[in-house]
């Protein structure tokens, strides 16, 4: 060391059970309990202790057999030392409130100190290396941090690191984290005397697999070879900052560790890649996240999110969650969660729910829920509900659910199931209402209607045509509800209403016919019947067209001035008592 640095340090070698947390007097690992398990499985066994000792395992990196057979008899034995009967050396130990991390670490390695230099400008340079135990090589990729400055850095191919420590604290702890690795922390102490504030952060353990985010599309391109090494190395240990800022995910106020930072507040001029936020997140371009965000983020083409979002995601083009979402998701293209939602999701172009919404969906396209749905799916094109459907799925063209436990309103409703209700001029149900029919009427010569849903209730398409040499020629259609009614085994009563459009000539006078049908049908044999019966009906058009030329179209009188019930009146409203009579197929 170079003695114009006038520095006098002591330096202390241990090893500790953690990354960021120091075991105290009322650590878990320490409290006693008594197990007797005999030829059990591994998993029963932690399941036991769980239960006893009021606490959960977590298991980082490789985990432990847990179908293997073991025996244990102990009592009033720690839960350290029960482990270590269960799990062996290969295996240590850490804590966070509530849980007992269980990490796999068969190996060993060693932090070696080689210069540690003060320059002139107060700030400090810790340089040194790492080697494995066993074999005495050094080791690259391997995490070095100084946990109170929040300072890190990996190992070079020489296994060589550089911290630089600026207002560095007296007693600089340096821990050495790689995976498959036990952990080792050296403490070092200084006669630099600094005057420091409380600069104790936060710590916290958060389980659960969030390297997904680093697997994928924008986390192959975005981050960084040597960010997902550290988060490899350090798992789900993080500690909470006030603030952080970052112009690429690389260059950050935070360095290296900001996979591992929690921030109230995140600035990222350009993007930037954090642990997770808990206040508001502000980006111009993209933010990434590793683990859950409980806060307002906003950028100007994408938010992604490894764990769980409870709060609003606001972006430009796209929004991602890789677990949950509680609460708003707005983007200008597309919205994506891979598990379950509550709240709202509102896009321009699609939607898309991997497990359960409850909420709110709107798209200008499309949306989409793989689990079940209970609420509403609004959008221009279609919408998609893999499994049950509880409450209304509007769009312009297409609904599909697969279980149906709400309403259908769209031109085309399909549904798995014989529930629910569904509202278009094609629905198709398991089960369900499908016809054809083939009628002649008092005023249409041959018509032919498709009659779409379930007994309860089906949709109609018709339409209809007469052309004799002596009068004027008639085209119809419409659209009409309909409902099936069984009077035994071959009989049914259909009633239906429908309007429809009549051509008479002229498409600029408006004829209209609305019509209550009282069918009765007959089964002749499988997939026909013959259908009859009386209809009331109400017809109304124009007296002129929009040029001002008188309607001279006679057509419905002459057709039906045998049965009228209803002559011309002020209103021009014709009615009359008509009749029907064709087959059904189907």
């Amino acid at each position: 060391m170079p003695s114009s640095t006038k520095l006098v340090f002591t330096v202390i070698f241990f090893i500790i059970p953690s990354v960021f947390f120091k075991v105290n007097a009322q650590s878990i690992l320490e409290n006693e309990i008594s197990v007797h398990a005999d030829k059990k499985p591994l998993s029963n066994v932690l399941d036991l202790m769980e239960e006893k000792g009021s606490f959960r395992f977590a298991y980082y990196g490789k985990l432990a057999v847990k179908d293997s057979i073991v025996s244990v008899h102990t009592d009033n034995t720690t839960i350290k030392g029960v482990l270590d009967q269960l799990l062996g050396a290969k295996y240590e130990y850490k804590e966070s409130p509530g849980y007992i991390i269980v990490r796999y670490a068969p190996l060993e390695l060693a932090l070696v100190l080689e210069k540690n230099t003060v320059m002139s400008d107060g700030q400090q340079i810790v340089v040194g290396y790492i080697i494995d135990t066993k074999t005495n090589n050094r080791l690259e990729n391997v995490s070095v941090l100084e946990k109170n400055a929040l300072l890190s850095t990996l190992t070079n191919k020489d296994g060589y690191f550089e911290l630089r420590l600026k207002n560095a604290p007296q007693a600089i702890e340096l821990t050495a984290v790689k995976e498959n690795y036990k952990t080792v922390t050296m403490v070092f102490l200084s006669e630099i005397k600094i005057q420091m504030g409380d600069k104790k952060n936060k710590t916290d353990y958060i389980d659960g697999d969030f390297s997904e985010i680093e697997r994928s599309g924008i986390g192959r391109f975005f981050i960084s070879s040597k960010q997902k090494i550290q988060a490899l190395n350090l798992g789900g240990f993080i500690s909470k900052v006030p603030v952080q800022a970052s112009l690429i995910p690389s260059i950050s106020t935070r360095g290296m560790l900001n996979t591992q930072i929690v921030n109230n507040f995140s600035l990222n001029i350009l993007g930037g890649y954090n642990a997770g936020v808990r206040g508001l997140e502000m980006a111009g371009l993209y933010n990434i996240n590793r683990m859950n965000v409980d806060a307002l983020q906003m950028a100007g083409i994408f938010n992604t999110v490894g764990g769980s979002v409870n709060g609003v995601q606001l972006a430009g083009i796209y929004s991602n969650v890789f677990g949950n979402l509680r609460g708003l998701q707005i983007s200008g293209i597309h919205n994506s969660v891979k598990g379950s939602q509550i709240g709202l999701q509102m896009s321009g172009i699609y939607n898309n729910v991997y497990k359960d919404s409850k909420g709110l969906q709107i798209a200008g396209i499309s949306n989409t829920v793989k689990g079940s749905q209970n609420g509403l799916q609004l959008s221009g094109i279609c919408n998609i509900g893999k499994d049950t459907v509880q409450g209304a799925q509007i769009t312009g063209l297409f609904n599909y659910a697969k279980e149906l436990q709400g309403v259908q309103f769209g031109l085309v409703n399909i549904t798995d199931s014989p529930s629910g209700y569904s509202f278009g001029l094609l629905n198709f149900k398991k089960g369900g209402y499908k016809k054809i029919s083939v009628t002649s009427n008092e005023i249409s010569d041959i018509n032919l209607a498709v009659k779409t849903g379930d007994h309860k209730m089906y949709t109609i398409l018709m339409a209809g045509r007469s052309d004799r040499k002596d009068e004027e020629k008639l085209f119809s259609f419409g659209i009409g509800l309909g409902k099936n009614i069984p009077l035994g085994k071959r009989f049914t009563f259909n009633p239906e209403f429908s309007t429809q459009y009549l051509y008479l000539g002229n498409w600029d006078i408006y004829n209209s016919l609305s019509k209550f049908d009282s069918s009765f049908s007959f089964q002749l044999c499988k997939g026909v019947a013959i259908a009859a019966g009386p209809s009331l009906n109400f017809y109304w058009s124009e007296k002129q067209d929009k040029d001002g030329n008188l309607n001279t179209s006679t057509f419905v009188q002459d057709r039906t001035k045998n049965y009228t019930v209803i002559k011309n009146n002020s209103k021009d409203i014709l009615g009359w008592i008509g009749w029907s009579f064709g087959l059904t197929f189907f």
